[in-house]
């Protein structure tokens, strides 16, 4: 038994298992904060009304109507052709009451309460995003045409005639195709733009926070494996040379591990908050994804192996079941240990270790139990096999006595068969010779001695001095 159970010992495998259990909590932590963080920079308001001073640009606005009169050139209405000029004063001194007609105003091209609606629901879109886009395309207009538009587009202006009509707008027929065509090349040119922003966007929050968990996973790492070499180094199991080597390896893969696990976990879990459906929403703010990611590469090598068939199906169960209780306790003991020892990294890697030193002790144990179950199971069912087959083979042994008697005692059932069907028949017929004769056949069947075959012989025997034995 004690050979059976030695692989059950703290191995290689159990350490690198601890060490990576404790870079994917730090990483999956790590990407937890910069979620909360992204939260917060890409939040949005969920309506438009009460919030356009976040999206509007006074510098926008005035800076298109510098450049309509630049050129030192009459402006025009691009859409109603009317004449424009640059203050209100110059439009009522030189229009009086139709000067709204003819003062210069900068309309937004597609609505800022358009634009905003179209990214609001976009969580890599910040309003920094939607403010810049939107106020990219500004135009001169009539005061007129601006006031009426308000928040419709060029296309809904364009179409209700009966609208412009009540507002006292008329476009030209170039400016009614001249709206509905800068309206398409703006919300083309706006759609590539909001691409390109939230691209960007998701490369610098994804790598921001992959720099975070590199860093958490590798410091974290470093502790816990530089904590454990030392102490190999003064059991004598490792040389120092041998203990910095793997201190230095084990760092380098968990500050990859967590840059990978770090930002993609941040960037998936931001993207999913904004989902429409309840459940996926709350997966992503309460960080199962890292959880499971963690569990996942833990247990990595142990599915691995058992796909390959280096071990078997209770093997792998056994240590699944030793790496997912070690997920949860570390898990569970950095966070005490921080809160006990507040002191970054430090009070983490102690809680760690001592979970893990835990659950070691439990698990090793629990396995210990488990094969021990085994063997007994083993043995029981070694002697449920053997009795099953002594069994077998008295049903065997059985079965071929029974044979034999049959065989052999059907000689006897046919003999006596024939006697009494032939006692029966003499009695019937009032032949006493016949129904000796009958008797006799039984009596030499089984061994017995005859005394008479006929009445006559029967009488003198009765008459005789013999002494009759049975």
């Amino acid at each position: 038994m004690s050979e059976y159970l030695k692989d059950n010992n703290p191995d290689e495998d159990s350490e690198k298992s601890k060490k990576t259990i404790v870079a994917g909590i730090a990483a999956t932590e790590s990407a937890r904060i910069s979620t909360q963080k992204a939260a917060v920079e890409y939040a949005k308001p969920d309506t438009y009304a009460g919030n356009r001073s976040l999206y509007d640009s006074a510098s926008a606005k005035k800076r298109a109507k510098d450049v309509a009169f630049s050129g030192g050139k009459d402006v025009y209405d691009p859409y109603t052709g009317e004449k424009l000029v640059k203050t209100v004063k110059e439009a009522k001194a030189l229009y009086g009451d139709d000067w709204r007609n003819h003062i210069a105003e900068s309309d937004h091209i597609r609505p800022l309460k358009t634009v905003f609606e179209e990214n609001k629901l976009n969580p890599w879109i910040k309003n920094e995003d939607i403010k810049s886009v939107a106020n990219e395309y500004v135009k001169a207009v009539s005061g007129k045409f601006n006031n009426a538009k308000r928040d419709k587009s060029n296309k809904e202006m364009v179409e209700d005639e009966n609208y412009c009509k009540s507002k006292g707008v008329k476009f030209t027929p170039e400016g009614r195709e001249a709206a509905l065509n800068d309206e398409k090349m703006v919300q083309k040119l706006q759609k590539k733009q909001f691409t390109e922003a939230a691209i960007g966007n998701i490369a610098k929050t994804g790598h921001e926070a992959g720099i975070s968990g590199a860093k958490s996973a590798g410091i974290n790492t470093l502790a816990m494996s530089g904590t454990m070499n030392f102490v190999a180094v003064i059991k004598g199991e490792k040389d120092p040379e041998e203990a910095i080597e793997e201190m230095v390896i084990d760092t380098g893969k968990a500050v990859a591990n967590g840059y990978v696990m770090s930002s993609a976990l941040t960037v998936v879990s931001h993207t999913l908050s904004a989902s429409s459906a309840k459940f996926i929403r709350a997966l992503a703010e309460s960080n199962v994804m890292g959880n499971v990611i963690t569990a996942v590469v833990a247990t990595g090598n142990t599915l691995k192996r058992f796909a390959e068939g280096e071990i078997t199906t209770r093997e792998c169960l056994l240590e699944l079941g030793d790496k997912g209780i070690s997920t949860i306790t570390t898990g569970y003991s950095m966070a005490v240990g921080q809160a006990l020892i507040p002191i970054p990294i430090i009070g983490a890697t102690i809680g760690a270790l001592v979970g893990s030193a835990l659950t070691s002790g439990y698990c090793s144990k629990l396995m210990n139990d488990l094969k021990i179950k085994e063997l007994e199971h083993q043995e029981r069912l070694r002697i449920i096999s053997e009795c099953d087959q002594a069994a077998a083979q008295a049903r065997a042994y059985r079965e071929e006595l029974e044979s034999y008697l049959a065989a052999y005692f059907q000689d006897y059932q046919d003999c006596f068969d024939d006697a009494l069907s032939e006692i029966r028949l003499s009695f019937e017929a009032g032949d006493a010779d016949g129904m000796i004769d009958g008797a006799n056949k039984i009596t030499k069947k089984l061994g017995g001695k005859i005394y008479f075959e006929t009445e006559e012989e029967f009488d003198d025997f009765l008459d005789s001095d013999t002494v009759f034995v049975l």
